[in-house]
């Protein structure tokens, strides 16, 4: 299976589209990405092809048509591009990433606070699981 982190934006608009949907087929993806891409129906069946291929989505037949329905979630892939951001951009250092983030001008209100119900959820898991 090709890397998660190293899906393209095109890939991700379809993957996208089939998460959002549960399962979908050439004609449902190449609609409802028409307005955003302008590729040609041909196009998008060669690009979902190819995803199934490197093991991001599985196909049945419903039909006469091919039903693809991914084989990956949408929080794997998210979790890979983060990873692969923060070793790549960070050190790998996440407190380097939220420090960048807090830094950034585009933080809202309430931001703050909600980074610190995450971390305190994230300590109680912790906890949780080495009392384990």
């Amino acid at each position: 299976m090709k890397e998660l982190h190293d899906l393209t934006d095109l890939q991700l608009a379809i993957l996208r589209e089939i998460w959002r949907r549960k399962r979908a087929t050439v004609t449902d993806v190449y609609e409802a990405l028409l307005d955003e891409t302008g590729l040609a129906k041909k196009t998008v069946g060669t690009m979902i092809t190819r995803l199934e291929k490197q093991g991001f989505l599985e196909h049945y037949t419903e039909g006469r048509e091919f039903v693809y329905e991914p084989t990956v979630s949408e929080e794997e892939v998210g979790r890979a591009k983060v990873r692969n951001i923060v070793d790549r951009l960070f050190g790998g250092s996440v407190t380097a990433l939220v420090s960048h983030a807090l830094e950034a001008k585009d933080v809202k209100p309430g931001d703050v606070e909600r980074v610190r119900a995450l971390i305190a959820e994230f300590d109680k898991k912790k906890t949780r699981e080495r009392k384990r």
